[in-house]
């Protein structure tokens, strides 16, 4: 969604890379404000405030001039966010903040400048959350590097915590380098601080950027291409002996290399690169592993089993191709396969005897035609089909406990109500 004023930014940073831009805030216009507004999601849950689109929107011309007012006047500060804790497959929960309405308008205005000044600079191989650019994008590139480079050597990364121990200061420091707008860097520094509303109160913090706000993910971006990206390039990539180079989908990264000793020079260095910014590495899911075709064809050929790794939900594994070289392939990561059916499961024990039948087999469709798009990939169609039957158990089970009679057989064709079945789609 494009808004007055934004557009020149952005040909400014792709003429300029190194341009700094000083006034910012004047973006911040009643026409901007009222464009990010109408772009919104009114379905999404409410913020602590309980205001809803609609209802922001019978008074919308009032509420956005009286919000451009205090933007200017600097006496905005934003709501603290209401937290909302999912289960993760490993036990723990990933706490989710939603923010109000008028939260959002002024975050949705924040990113687009942000990714005005920003997305122009940003590393080739950076994928997460930029225009253009999905994960399929970085799952072909990855393939890329492993089949067509000298790579030997991978490193699976995992930041601990990331979206919630990103430091407040660090990443205002990082912005400062492009960014001279003192009434822009307070504002997103309100942003950052605003804190998360508790049973027992808000909360506020010297950490952490809520997952779920609109423009968290480019702050990450922004703050991880300084931090990792940029560093591999002009520090990592001189250094190295071999080839090497890094990939990255948000704080999800694999970095490639042709040597050993390189790799294990990247590993040793790393956690005190990260440290400097507030960082620190998740010991227990990064590791360095020997990954390459002269690796698998050894395994291979001597019975073993080549080394594996998970990325973006995609288990990554060697396998034989029709003409009998090694191939890289991929399949649904057991963890993704798991916490997909165990989400499904749960969503139809809850409507089984709230929504109609009718309206059930549309929304299973759009879910399982969500699966099929993501996880419809090279060499996964196995893994596709028996996620399939699994959500046809599950529809058996749960849609024949909506009374006492059984509703439904092994007979009944649940691809036909679902109107959808992967093999339909040519996978």
């Amino acid at each position: 969604m494009a808004t007055t004023g934004v557009e020149q930014i952005a040909e400014r940073a792709s003429r300029e890379p190194a341009t700094v831009f000083t006034a910012l805030m004047h973006h911040f216009s009643v026409e901007n404000l009222r464009a990010c507004f109408e772009g919104l999601d009114g379905t999404k849950a409410l913020g602590v405030d309980k205001v809803s689109k609609a209802e922001y929107g019978e008074h919308l011309e009032d509420n956005l001039r009286q919000l451009h007012q205090r933007l200017h006047q600097l006496s905005y500060r934003p709501q603290a966010v209401r937290r909302v804790e999912i289960p993760k497959a490993d036990g723990n929960v990933r706490p989710l903040g939603i923010s109000c309405v008028e939260d959002k308008i002024v975050q949705e205005m924040t990113r687009q400048i942000l990714e005005a000044i920003y997305e122009p600079v940003f590393a080739e191989t950076s994928y997460g959350f930029r225009v253009g650019r999905s994960c399929h994008d970085a799952l072909r590139r990855l393939n890329q590097e492993v089949m067509q480079q000298r790579v030997n050597w991978i490193a699976d990364l995992d930041l601990s915590a990331f979206f919630d121990t990103m430091p407040h200061q660090q990443i205002l420091d990082v912005l400062q380098e492009r960014i001279r707008d003192r009434k822009f860097l307070r504002l997103i520094a309100r942003m950052l601080k605003a804190g998360v509303q508790t049973p027992a109160g808000v909360v506020e913090a010297e950490r952490g950027s809520p997952q779920g706000s609109i423009v968290s993910p480019m702050i990450a971006n922004v703050f991880l291409d300084v931090v990792l990206d940029q560093w591999f390039s002009t520090v990592v990539k001189p250094h190295c002996q071999g080839y090497c180079n890094f990939i990255r989908y948000a704080d999800d990264m694999i970095a490639v290399f042709e040597l050993e000793e390189d790799a294990h020079r990247f590993m040793r260095v790393l956690p005190r690169r990260l440290g400097k910014f507030g960082l620190q590495l998740n010991e227990e899911k990064t590791c360095l592993l020997p990954f390459g075709k002269r690796h698998a064809r050894q395994a291979l050929a001597q019975g073993q089993r080549p080394s594996t790794f998970d990325f973006l939900g995609l288990t990554h594994y060697w396998g034989l191709g029709r003409n009998g070289y090694v191939r890289l392939k991929r399949k649904t990561s057991k963890k993704r396969f798991r916490r997909a059916l165990k989400d499904l499961s749960q969503w139809l024990r809850q409507v089984r005897n709230v929504q109609p039948l009718p309206q059930i087999w549309r929304e299973v469709g759009q879910k399982m035609r969500g699966h099929f798009n993501y996880f419809g990939v090279s060499d996964n169609s196995q893994a596709v089909t028996r996620f399939e039957q699994e959500v046809h158990k599950l529809l058996f089970k749960w849609l024949n406990r909506r009374s006492q009679r059984r509703s439904f057989t092994w007979e009944t064709s649940f691809a036909i109500k679902l109107g959808i079945r992967y093999r339909d789609r040519g996978g």
